[in-house]
C-alpha cells in the first residue's frame, strides 16, 4: 500500500490506545490534556463519517478506566488485555478483520510503549498507519520522540489531528466541513 494516500474514511478505523485514568495522571498536565481534545475530535469525525473505533484498556484494575471524555464518546466498550501489542489480543485483531479497513489512525498512551508495539503489528500485518503526534503522548518526552521515530522507520506515517481531519474532509464548504471545522476553533 502507497503510504501516502489519504487517509479515506470507507478505509479508516481509529485506533484509541489505553487512555486511561491511571495513565494520562502520569502525563504532563498540558500534554494529556490535549492529547484527549485531539481525541475527542477526532471521535466527533468517526461518529460524522461512520468510521469505526477500536479502543483499548491496559490492566484497567490497575491502571483506571478509560477518562470520562472520551469513554463518553465510545459506542462500544474498550478491549481489556494485558499485552502492549494489540495485535496479539484476540478481539482487537477480530474487530479490525471485520472492519475490512486497512487504514489505521493510531492515537494513544504511551508512544514508545503500547502505540509503539502496536504499530509495529499494525505494519507487519499490511496495514497502512497514520501515527498522530499530538494525539499519542509518554510520560516523558525524550520517549515520546524516540517512539515516533522509531515507528516512523518501521513504515508508519507520522501526523497531526488536523492534517487527518482535513484530509477526511476534502473540500470546505459542505454541510459536514462546517460542522467539523468548528471542533478546531
Amino acid at each position: 500500500m502507497n503510504p501516502w494516500r489519504r487517509v479515506e474514511e470507507d478505509q479508516a478505523v481509529l485506533m484509541v490506545i489505553d487512555f486511561q485514568e491511571g495513565l494520562i495522571k502520569a502525563m504532563d498536565q498540558h500534554v494529556g490534556k490535549n492529547a484527549i481534545r485531539n481525541v475527542q475530535i477526532l471521535l466527533s469525525f468517526a461518529k460524522e463519517m461512520t468510521i469505526p473505533v477500536i479502543s483499548t484498556e491496559q490492566y484497567p484494575r490497575g491502571l483506571g478506566a478509560t477518562v470520562v471524555e472520551i469513554k463518553e464518546a465510545l459506542i462500544t466498550d474498550p478491549i481489556e488485555k494485558f499485552s502492549f501489542n494489540c495485535c496479539s489480543v484476540d478481539t482487537f485483531s477480530e474487530r479490525l478483520d471485520r472492519s475490512g479497513r486497512k487504514q489505521a489512525i493510531l492515537t494513544g498512551i504511551e508512544a514508545h510503549i503500547c502505540v509503539l508495539q502496536t504499530c509495529s503489528g499494525l505494519v507487519e500485518k499490511g496495514y497502512e498507519v497514520h501515527v498522530l503526534a499530538d494525539a499519542v503522548c509518554s510520560r516523558r518526552k525524550l520517549d515520546w520522540e524516540v517512539g515516533l521515530r522509531w515507528m516512523e522507520k518501521k513504515g508508519a506515517i507520522i501526523s497531526t489531528t488536523e492534517i487527518i481531519a482535513f484530509q477526511l474532509l476534502k473540500e470546505a464548504g459542505t454541510e459536514k466541513f462546517k460542522r467539523l471545522s468548528k471542533l478546531f476553533k
